[in-house]
């Protein structure tokens, strides 16, 4: 996973939203987690999220992702090299948790069940986390209405396309997972032609070409229903909700899982 993410830091400048958080994001988790008093951790390194709390220490298991995208430690805020999984802090001590989309890059449903048991384990017993979704539809999408709703100028971002490409090629697959291959065989099928796609869409061709990091990826993301991530996570919290982040584009699909009330379960 480290080698993907090391592409993927490479190409951060032509990201965007949904993938890269827009201010309603940003203004979300305050919203939501009231953070401006409190001592923050953040899975990932996202620089949108960084000037959140009154501090914050980010972690993130990629030393190239720290080096090539954090905005830098400060006095208020550092980021240093760990696992989600086993978060580098005494059981119960941590005040709030944020984190921009974690729950899709990590995978299958055991992945996502041990990500829960590791912030309900670290948060105190009145502490909050919240993670930012990227959430299938109930019903999914046809790829023919994808392909004209890009066409006709109806998506946002070349990444809105690319997340609505990835839900329409998960299928039954177990726990909505896809290898990242997939998507960019699945956008392949349904965008043959990058320089139409680009002409209809004013996206420019290297833009287009960020989905290419995924050629040669072994990783594998996950797009579950928020449905399904709710019902995950009420094992180890006993007050699960969503909250919206705004009105960008597929914001609908991006709210934020709100988590309180950790169970301690071992």
């Amino acid at each position: 996973m480290t080698e993907h993410w090391n592409a993927i830091r490479k190409h951060w400048q032509l990201l965007g939203s949904p993938l890269r958080p827009p201010a309603q994001v940003v203004e979300a988790y305050e919203r939501e987690l009231e953070l401006s008093q409190s001592h923050v951790v953040m899975l990932g390194v996202t620089p949108e999220l960084a000037g959140l709390g009154a501090t914050m220490t980010a972690v993130d298991e990629s030393p190239d992702m720290i080096a090539g995208i954090w905005p830098g430690d400060t006095d208020m805020r550092k980021a240093v090299q760990g696992d989600w999984f086993d978060l580098p802090f005494p059981g119960a001590s941590i005040e709030a948790l944020i984190g921009d989309g974690c729950l899709s890059v990590i995978g299958a449903a055991d992945l996502r069940r041990t990500l829960f048991a590791s912030i309900a384990r670290s948060l105190k017993s009145v502490g909050r986390a919240a993670i930012r979704l990227y959430a299938s539809p109930g019903t999914p999408d046809d790829p023919k209405d994808v392909r004209a709703l890009a066409l006709s100028g109806g998506v946002s971002t070349f990444h809105e396309l690319k997340w609505r490409v990835a839900m329409t090629a998960i299928g039954g697959a177990p726990d909505y997972t896809i290898p990242v291959r997939g998507i960019l065989e699945q956008f392949d099928r349904m965008f043959p032609d990058r320089e139409e796609l680009s002409a209809r869409t004013g996206w420019e061709l290297p833009t287009i070409g960020t989905i290419d990091v995924y050629r040669n990826s072994s990783v594998v993301y996950s797009f579950a229903p928020a449905a399904a991530l709710i019902k995950e996570a009420q094992t180890f919290f006993d007050d699960v909700r969503l909250a919206s982040t705004g009105t960008y584009g597929l914001a609908e699909r991006c709210p934020l899982l709100v988590l309180r009330s950790p169970r301690r379960l071992d």
